[in-house]
């Protein structure tokens, strides 16, 4: 998953993980963040419990739209999907992170 910025938008706060992990809910399954911050650019990889892998990509999308949404510093960040993502990098990079 990745989060991205607009132009102008602040830099990602040092207590990311924090500010993320904290709108998860103990429903959602979720074992293990991991973030990288690039730029403009937040790649999130979310380890969840789930009986398959559609069930844990809709559970990971929806506690990463629910953490956007209720965390104020994180408002101007929005969640992107890895096909838009990839090809807004200006790195080349276009590693899928799911």
């Amino acid at each position: 998953m990745r989060l991205v910025g607009s132009h102008g938008t602040p830099a990602a706060p040092d207590d990311l993980k924090e500010l993320l992990t904290a709108q998860f809910d103990p429903v959602d399954r979720i074992e293990h963040l991991w973030t990288r911050v690039d730029g403009d650019r937040i790649d999130l990889v979310l380890f969840v419990l789930a009986g398959c892998e559609a069930e844990a990509l809709l559970t990971a999308r929806a506690a990463c739209l629910r953490a956007v949404a209720h965390t104020p510093r994180l408002m101007t960040w929005s969640l992107s999907d890895t096909a838009n993502a990839a090809n807004t990098t200006n790195t080349g990079d276009t590693r899928e992170f799911w």
